[in-house]
């Protein structure tokens, strides 16, 4: 008897829920006080033919992700408080991840990192936050499909080209993983390559070529401004995207 009573008040708290359209409240976070570190570059990943140099670049170019990532995140009022972690890339690298593997097929390959608990907890306990976020860039070569730009002519060549992708996770202590970009195949955050069409059509031959972007073509493409009439960022375009994408992601997986 005690059971039907307790089915039927259950049934009615419900029925009154529904009438009312009050909304259940949402459950909590479960990260208040986000931690957010330097970008990061794994360079042992990274295949270019002056690594040092591209590695370079990557880390004085995306110096300052982390104060604009931070700088909308807060503006967007997902988190009790963000903090900023300051360290030296290189060394927070080799301290911070434990391994990397490399997870999907084709386009969409890409890597998975697993991290190192003991300098988890540390960083978490010692800036008082509940998760921290990690943002890493990285080198993959792997079968993708790309068109030709400089003409109305619809072709491509699908071969074995290098990129540059980023990976981003949010880590709580000891070392668990509570969120993980969504990959999309074929999405990269910077291309080392490109295939020759103009050459291929001035010699003749439907051989094309693929050849390497230069490190100065990589760098003034890493400057790069969004250029328009509602525009008004002083943040490079690649870096602004890669943020945009962060802010809007983290929206949906916390």
């Amino acid at each position: 008897m005690k059971k039907i009573i307790l089915i039927i008040v259950a049934f009615a708290l419900a029925g009154c829920t529904l009438l009312t359209g009050q909304k259940q409240p949402a459950p909590p976070r479960k990260v208040q006080t986000l931690g957010v570190l330097p970008v990061l570059v794994d360079a042992e990943t990274i295949n270019y033919s002056n690594r040092d140099g591209l590695i370079a670049l990557l880390e004085e170019t995306s110096r300052d992700v982390d104060e604009w990532l931070i700088e909308m995140l807060r503006d967007k009022g997902y988190y009790f408080d963000i903090r900023q972690i300051k360290s030296e890339g290189a060394d927070l690298f080799s301290q911070l991840v434990a391994a990397r593997v490399v997870e999907g097929e084709g386009a969409a390959m890409h890597y998975r990192y697993s991290f190192d608990p003991d300098r988890v907890s540390g960083l978490i306990q010692d800036r008082l936050v509940d998760g921290i976020l990690v943002v890493i860039i990285n080198g993959i070569e792997r079968p993708e499909k790309r068109w030709r730009l400089d003409s109305t002519r619809l072709e491509y060549l699908q071969t074995e080209y290098r990129s540059l992708l980023y990976t981003a996770v949010v880590i709580a202590a000891p070392s668990d993983i509570l969120w993980t970009r969504p990959v999309a195949a074929s999405a990269h955050f910077l291309r080392l390559d490109y295939p020759d069409f103009t050459e291929a059509h001035w010699n003749m031959t439907k051989e094309v070529a693929v050849k390497e972007i230069s490190l100065p073509g990589l760098e003034r493409t890493l400057a790069e401004l969004d250029t328009g009439l509602f525009i008004k960022t002083t943040i490079p375009r690649k870096y602004n995207q890669m943020i945009l994408e962060l802010v809007d992601q983290l929206k949906k997986g916390l």
